[in-house]
């Protein structure tokens, strides 16, 4: 006994922040009008907070990789090299972050 498509769209029920019910057509229109409203710098802050998620997760495998570096030297090189290569993609987010705040403020 599975469930059908129309069992589905029954299930999820959106509504906005007054309350009312949105289609599933609708939330999307609505996302995609929202997502076309993003500002560069608060694209790029994104992209900055994201990618030191990025960062620690790769020092935590380069932990784990000189841990078992028996076993494991080979993924050690790498997230060695990837560790570089986001460090510097995270510099030029950086920078341009630091550019789109001063086009912003006026300072350009």
């Amino acid at each position: 006994m599975g469930i059908n498509q129309k069992q589905i769209l029954k299930m999820k029920i959106w509504t906005d922040r007054e309350g009312n019910k949105v289609t599933p057509k609708e939330f999307i229109d609505r996302w995609k009008l929202g997502l076309q409203g993003v500002t560069p710098l608060q694209q790029v802050t994104q992209q900055v907070r994201s990618t030191w998620i990025i960062i620690i997760g790769v020092a935590a495998g380069i932990v784990v990789s000189i841990i078992a570096i028996k076993t494991l030297w080979w993924l050690l090189i790498i997230l060695v090299g990837a560790m570089f290569n986001t460090i510097i993609q995270q510099i030029g987010l950086w920078q341009k972050k630091t550019l789109l705040e001063r086009l912003q403020g006026g300072i350009l």
